[in-house]
């Protein structure tokens, strides 16, 4: 039987340094991808920085009408601010940053308000190539709402609307669809593989779904204004460090070597509990995707060698979302396993599944680290012909608390 327990990782934080193409993938084809080159001399009064964005900033342009924004944070002024308590917008990377409107329900200009960005690449993709992109974004200090739905889009032309008008019409190639920095301000990485559907020159980031598929909320107030500032009413972004860069290409063949000891199987008695961390699910949903097949099958075999075993299937979920949302996804993921076994000859009688919502953390829900821990779904064994016996378990697992 294949090892069950195995360390499965999706960190969306990361070192708050420019990041790099990952080792073995080509150089970034994204020119300026820190926004930190401008040109010329910035427009007088220009509050926002929409007009330095629109005149200074290089390589970078609006394709509509709408007006994406230049953010500078010098240290000395973030320093300064800090000590007046104030939590300025501060870069992922260098003194520069751009924002964007994703979702402006208050805009006199459209119903559907957005704000995109476009780069030319400093070489174009290959049609069917896979290509690594990645992308901070950050909720800004007087953004009073926040939403979902950030994502990018390869383009062979140059795009140029003279319209005030979305970009609602266009497939992105990658769309981010949970809302982004919800309970607190943080730099979040957005990063994965795409396949360039052309040969595409450019590339174009921003929101391009509309209000019906587009959900914004209002974030909680942290404090950050002065008194005689105002909050945005508006989900409002801040952006740093773009990378498109080609996705790493198939090594050479090593030369074989000794094949390794065959590791040791897990112990199995009644209570153990053996995380499913490579079971995965359709993001706030319970469609298993194909990936799990490989460990189900391990489960399948672990059940299949102890014709006595009886296991219980536990979900959990990070404190995201209302309790009964919660408690619900725990309990459809859990029969969603639960079901699948069936499917595959495991007798009924045999299974058991239940699903705890976001009642048993085990990590720090404020922290990106632990909500992933939180999410969770693990099968406990409640009965071996070797005890003898039938247990009823828990679960009891020691919630996490700030004494820890």
């Amino acid at each position: 039987m294949k090892k069950l327990i195995t360390l499965s990782t999706s960190i969306l934080m990361g070192l708050t340094t420019y990041a790099q193409p990952p080792e073995g993938h080509g150089p970034n084809l994204v020119p300026n991808p820190d926004f930190e080159k401008l040109q010329g001399k910035a427009p007088a009064d220009d509050v926002d920085g929409s007009g330095v964005f629109r005149y200074n900033m290089v390589n970078w342009e609006s394709p509509t009408k709408t007006t994406p924004d230049v953010k500078i944070a010098l240290p000395s002024q973030i320093k300064q601010a800090a000590k007046k308590g104030i939590k300025l917008d501060k870069p992922h990377s260098g003194y520069k940053m751009t924002a964007i409107l994703t979702h402006n329900p208050e805009s006199e200009r459209s119903d559907t308000y957005r704000e995109y960005m476009q780069v030319k690449l400093d070489k174009a993709t290959i049609k069917n190539e896979e290509y690594y992109f990645e992308f901070w974004v950050c909720r800004a200090r007087l953004s009073k709402f926040v939403s979902n739905n950030i994502g990018i889009v390869l383009s062979p032309t140059r795009l140029r609307e003279d319209s005030w008008e979305p970009l609602t019409d266009i497939k992105p190639d990658f769309n981010y669809g949970e809302v982004i920095n919800a309970k607190g301000r943080e730099w979040v990485r957005i990063s994965g593989i795409i396949k360039s559907p052309n040969r595409c020159e450019y590339m174009i980031l921003g929101n391009f779904f509309g209000n019906d598929e587009t959900k914004m909320v209002e974030a909680p107030d942290e404090g950050t204004k002065t008194v005689d500032e105002a909050y945005y009413r508006n989900s409002y972004y801040l952006i740093d460090d773009v990378m498109l860069c080609r996705a790493v290409q198939p090594a050479p063949e090593p030369e074989p070597e000794p094949e390794p000891e065959p590791e040791p199987e897990p112990e199995i008695a009644v209570g153990t509990v053996i995380q499913l961390d490579r079971v995965f699910f359709e993001t706030a949903k319970w469609d298993l995707l194909e990936e799990s097949n490989e460990q189900l099958g391990e489960l399948i075999e672990l059940l299949e060698k102890y014709p006595s075993m009886e296991i219980e299937i536990h979900g959990h979920t990070d404190s995201r979302g209302g309790d009964s949302y919660n408690q619900r996804l725990s309990e459809n993921r859990t029969r969603s396993v639960y079901e699948y076994l069936v499917e595959y000859g495991i007798d009924e009688s045999r299974l058991k599944y239940i699903g705890f919502g976001e009642e048993k953390p085990i990590g720090d829900n404020e922290t990106i680290e632990g909500r992933q821990m939180n999410r969770r779904v693990e099968f406990t064994v409640t009965r071996l012909d070797a005890e003898n016996t039938k247990v009823e378990h828990s679960n009891e697992v020691k919630p996490y608390t700030d004494r820890d």
